[in-house]
């Protein structure tokens, strides 16, 4: 059996229906970082950061301190290192389940698990604990004013900003070591470029500690694999491995298992050389009618976890794009227009935060089949407004 063009359009529903982005939710925003497997955060500040983005495409009236408020105030959403060993903003309820599911995801050499076991000594869970009892006393401080109040501001500078080894200090390593365990949260980022982090020891708001869950690594691997094919509609081994870390061959008998007890199906036809997987509860979507073009427009940030694989996203949207994250000058920041369920180009944009003025530096429209500018037009509006801006600024090519 083949797919068809219909097929491939019932196939992009789910995608989106599962990502939420075919309709703003009006969901919490724990419940939408829930479905869909966390926000990835970045710290480019071309435009909003990618977490506020990725709500702002998916939740109805979205603003950005809402977030704010749900991770720094509330606490109902959490950073952490997840897939790829990056950072992720994930439920709290599910902070445990996350940490324990992904401390053996290797790369640049190594797990957080190995990391942290590789330095692990009497010594230094002696300097822990007394970095832990010195913080004791505050509400929350960045790493600067934690070096400030221990007298080590100096060596901190010379450590950090003159990349002198020799400052490597044990009670540096022991800062690290709580932050990547999660000893220390993040609870607030001060104004700046690039947000610099408030922390928290755990303790002062009552957050319980994941190593003492119950939840053993390979089942809580198995329940964030469920959890990603949910999210992402329509996917495969190869696909969840470049999304999340995992190998892929130390994820296909968990596809097996999944499979065997009906939790997942995989799809009885080949679409391009390769069989699909949906989760059992999206079966009901295979035989929903294909949405019509007068759908919302989203600008998915080049972050987005929607369009971080380009051969997965060829695939099912006949899309793709480049961009250079770290060219400093003239660097664009591409984000895809995404209109019902097509992908019809994209826009380079950039937020003037000094006189507030949302510059359009590019508009590229791929789809010779579109022609809603107006509508394009007034979500571009939006996004400004989104953003603060007073004005919006069009480059001429």
């Amino acid at each position: 059996m083949g797919h068809t063009d219909f097929d491939m359009n019932i196939m992009r529903n789910i995608i989106l229906e599962s990502q939420h982005l075919l309709k703003k939710s009006p969901d919490r925003i724990e419940d939408i970082v829930s479905d869909i497997c966390g926000l990835q955060y970045d710290p480019n500040p071309t435009i909003h950061l990618n977490q506020y983005m990725m709500l702002w495409n998916r939740k109805k009236d979205f603003k950005a301190e809402e977030l704010d408020v749900a991770a720094y105030k509330e606490f109902r959403v959490t950073e952490t290192w997840t897939f790829k060993r990056n950072m992720f903003f994930v439920p709290s309820d599910e902070y445990s389940l996350y940490k324990n599911a992904t401390k053996g995801i290797v790369r640049w050499g190594s797990s957080d698990e190995s990391w942290l076991a590789a330095g692990d000594s009497p010594e230094m869970q002696a300097v822990e604990r007394e970095l832990k009892e010195s913080l004791m006393e505050f509400d929350g401080l960045s790493a600067s004013q934690i070096w400030e109040h221990l007298n080590l501001s100096y060596e901190w500078n010379k450590y950090r900003r003159e990349h002198d080894n020799s400052y490597n200090l044990p009670i540096f390593r022991a800062f690290y070591r709580l932050v990547r365990r999660g000893d220390l949260l993040t609870c607030g980022r001060n104004p700046g470029t690039f947000r610099e982090p408030v922390y928290i020891l755990k303790e002062k708001i009552g957050f319980p500690d994941w190593t003492n869950d119950p939840i053993e690594e390979k089942q809580a691997i198995k329940c964030i694999l469920e959890k990603l094919i949910a999210s992402l509609g329509v996917t495969d081994p190869v696909h969840i491995s470049h999304i999340s870390g995992y190998k892929t061959i130390d994820i296909l008998p968990v596809f097996e298992e999944l499979e065997s007890e009906g939790k997942i199906v995989r799809l009885p036809y080949k679409i391009g050389r390769k069989y699909y997987y949906i989760h059992s509860t999206k079966t009901r979507l295979l035989n929903a009618e294909a949405a019509e073009d007068g759908c919302e427009v989203r600008l998915i940030s080049p972050m987005d976890i929607i369009v971080r694989d380009k051969a997965w996203l060829e695939t099912f949207f006949n899309y793709s794009f480049t961009f250079e994250y770290f060219k400093k000058k003239g660097m664009k920041w591409p984000l895809s227009i995404l209109i019902g369920n097509r992908f019809v180009g994209y826009l380079d944009c950039k937020m003037d935060w000094g006189t507030q003025k949302f510059i359009l530096k590019e508009k590229n429209i791929f789809d010779p089949a579109f022609n809603d500018h107006k509508k394009l037009e007034l979500a571009i509006q939006d996004l400004a407004a989104f953003h603060g801006a007073k004005e919006i600024v069009e480059r001429r090519r």
